[in-house]
């Protein structure tokens, strides 16, 4: 459950935690672009994706604070891809944080609308099974779901094969190559072929 705790203060208390005239957000969660130090009069709807993109960041993480826009930095150990090295779905949530957690306010998404609408998309693609194709992304074994595909060599530094296909009947002749780059599960052997470019 969300809350916001922008505005806290105990009834009957003389002594308020948050202090008018005080900068918006806290200090943990907002973006550098907010942090000047004063307040902001003209508090724009990104401010809320760049901090929601922190605490989707947290609850995933377990930890509750990420610095700055180090989601991907390579001498942190922020990496969501690093923490959990077997999930390829955290590269999913990375393209997430990716529109959220910048350093920038022209690179952040516009509003909740927009996140919404990137984390369906997401959240679509991890429901019907997607993967990324990208080297570096896990991709587990859809036949055994123990190993994972791996790219097989078919000659020295080369994974790109070519399929050619055939019309049947009597009189068979080929009709087309085509480009393909195969995968391997590790564990079962089941083959992925991919069209090349």
């Amino acid at each position: 459950m969300l809350g916001d705790f922008g505005i806290v203060y105990i009834p009957d208390m003389q002594d308020r935690v948050t202090r008018t005239g005080e900068r918006v957000g806290p200090r943990d969660y907002m973006p550098q672009w907010a942090n000047l130090g004063v307040r902001h009069e003209n508090v724009q709807p990104n401010f809320d994706v760049y901090m929601l993109g922190k605490l989707l960041w947290s609850m995933i993480d377990g930890r509750a604070l990420l610095p700055r826009e180090y989601h991907r930095h390579p001498e942190h150990d922020f990496d969501l891809t690093k923490s959990f090295p077997n999930d390829p779905h955290m590269h999913l949530i990375n393209l997430i944080l990716d529109k959220c957690v910048v350093e920038q306010a022209r690179q952040c998404l516009s509003g909740a609308q927009d996140l919404l609408l990137v984390v369906d998309e997401v959240l679509g693609i991890i429901e019907r099974g997607g993967q990324l194709l990208e080297d570096d992304v896990p991709r587990p074994c859809h036949v055994c779901g123990k190993g994972h595909y791996q790219p097989e060599i078919l000659r020295e530094n080369n994974a790109v094969g070519f399929l050619r296909l055939w019309f049947s009947g009597a009189s068979a002749t080929d009709i087309a190559t085509l480009g393909v780059r195969p995968f391997v599960c590790g564990n079962c052997g089941h083959v992925e072929f991919f069209k090349t470019t």
